[in-house]
């Protein structure tokens, strides 16, 4: 799930400042949030040149509304055509902003969605421009960044203190970032309060055009942990759906017990690199071999140097100071760059190449760019979502962590320490919803408004088409369109025929059932 973000907050961090300066001759344009005035109605504010913003007072708990408030955030891309529907967008996560993604990769996704309507990006509750602030360090960013450089997401499962010291540190962040948020409103920030908010935006749309609230629709797309919120929404709104497009679906009653894992595509997904390199040649792929087997056999002499034997990194042109990159630092990337091929194989056969030889310059690079692995307030939010949900999974002892090591990493033999402590990091946490902000546990409509898309990649890394089936068969009436490519959610690759269902499902035409759509980008050929 993105945690969906990773893959492009690897590549492009580095370069992915942004680049919308403030015009200084122009007063009345917003270049930053504190700049939009709130509103308990729908009110755009011109911004950051090409769009407009705004800024939604909502009530922390819509069942007690003297309770306070928060803001939310939305960025809206307006289609050249009007009148034209919104579409809210979400990235994924938890922790994704909507609003970064329509701001810097609007072009994407109107290639998906056409240009007929108006692209919304919303900062879900606790995230990035929407309160309430999760942050487990308040006002102290310098024992954040500290933290950050200790807990590490993967671990090495061949080492036992890698193992006791993950789980020992997953339960102290529980524990303090507890204590850091038990007298303030971090509780109202999980999924059930976002998919409320998400029918708030619409009826708020339907009054600001001069309709009646209980007559709004919500037209969206999510992708990864996107579809976790569509798929809540759709299960407590099911009459109040306009559109709704499902993209790279999770499996959302494991996430709501906390056992989600989805690496049974995985290890597939891999072996799709090691065919792609040979496929494209040594002129394309800088790990290239001549057969398929000795490409898997040459990853996993690399990875089995770096796990025992770190490689040092000492050229100031690639890092500040002296590193080393680990297996950690190999097993994380290797599984980010999964996510999208295009983009991921290239750089993942250049590691590889380096590490064969001992170099770790573009694995160092990578390393830099990635976010802080431990200070993860996007687990905040899904640990609230699965508290009191029956069946709910907890890792509450070394015996049952250690089970858990060995059940992904046979799920993966390639990636699966990346994700064990995925679900380690609820083991300790204690901050709960209200009980109007609690998910029952049941998923599923018998019929909604609108019959609900989902999209599933044929391979997907982390979450495999089955779960997209699933899903799919809990929603009655709605329709699964399979885009044949390797990757996370349908963004991962170009194809004109997903974009063309994508566009008719919107105008009210449905894909036919088993429709699988064929691609165009394809990794080492397609420039990205």
């Amino acid at each position: 799930m993105a945690r969906t973000a990773i893959l492009s907050s690897l590549i492009f961090a580095a370069s992915s400042a942004n680049p919308i300066a403030r015009d200084a001759a122009n007063q009345t344009m917003a270049y930053s949030f504190d700049d939009v005035t709130p509103y308990v109605d729908l009110k755009w504010t011109p911004c950051y040149d090409n769009f407009t913003c705004a800024r939604l007072i909502v009530p922390l708990d819509y069942a007690v509304p003297a309770t306070g408030n928060l803001t939310i955030a939305y960025i809206k891309l307006s289609s050249p055509t009007q009148p034209a529907e919104d579409i809210l967008f979400n990235p994924g996560g938890p922790g994704g902003s909507g609003v970064d993604s329509v701001l810097h990769g609007s072009a994407e996704l109107l290639h998906t969605l056409g240009t007929s309507y108006n692209l919304i990006g919303f900062d879900p509750r606790g995230v990035n421009n929407s309160g309430p602030s999760l942050s487990c360090f308040p006002d102290d960013p310098a024992s954040e960044a500290l933290f950050a450089g200790q807990f590490r997401r993967p671990i090495n499962n061949k080492s036992p203190e890698s193992i006791a010291r993950q789980f020992e540190l997953a339960g102290a962040w529980g524990d303090w970032c507890s204590h850091a948020h038990r007298n303030d409103s971090a509780r109202y920030a999980g999924t059930v309060a976002t998919a409320r908010d998400m029918l708030n935006y619409a009826e708020k749309k339907a009054i600001a055009e001069g309709n009646e609230a209980a007559s709004a629709k919500l037209w969206y797309w999510g992708v990864s942990y996107g579809t976790v919120l569509g798929s809540t929404y759709a299960t407590l709104f099911p009459d109040r759906i306009g559109r709704l497009i499902i993209d790279g679906v999770v499996d959302v009653e494991t996430y709501y017990k906390n056992a989600a894992s989805g690496l049974s595509q995985s290890d597939e997904a891999v072996v799709s690199f090691a065919k792609a390199c040979q496929a494209a040649g040594k002129n394309k792929c800088a790990f290239y071999s001549p057969t398929v087997d000795t490409i898997v056999k040459r990853m996993r002499s690399v990875i089995k140097d770096v796990r025992k034997n770190p490689v040092p990194v000492a050229d100031p042109t690639v890092s500040p100071l002296p590193m080393l990159v680990t297996y950690e630092d190999l097993v994380f990337t290797l599984f980010a760059l999964l996510y999208s091929p295009v983009q991921g194989f290239p750089l993942l056969a250049q590691i590889f190449a380096e590490l064969e030889q001992r170099i770790g310059s573009s694995l160092a690079v990578m390393v830099q760019a990635q976010p802080p692995t431990g200070v993860d307030y996007g687990a905040l939010i899904s640990c609230m979502d699965n508290v009191k949900v029956p069946g709910v999974q907890n890792i509450s002892t070394m015996a049952l962590w250690e089970e858990h090591v060995k059940d992904e990493n046979n799920q993966s033999q390639w990636v699966g320490d990346s994700w064990a402590t995925v679900s380690l990091l609820c083991r300790k946490m204690d901050i709960v919803p209200p009980e109007s902000q609690r998910f029952s546990g049941v998923l599923g409509a018998n019929k909604t408004s609108f019959p609900i898309l989902f999209i599933g990649n044929t391979i997907d890394p982390i979450t495999p088409i089955v779960g997209a089936r699933k899903m799919s068969g809990l929603f009655p009436g709605s329709v699964l369109l399979a885009q044949n490519s390797i990757g996370h959610t349908s963004l991962a690759a170009s194809s004109a025929c997903t974009s063309r269902n994508v566009q008719q499902y919107l105008g009210g035409r449905l894909p036919a059932a088993n429709t699988t759509c064929e691609i165009e980008s394809i990794p080492f050929v397609t420039d990205f």
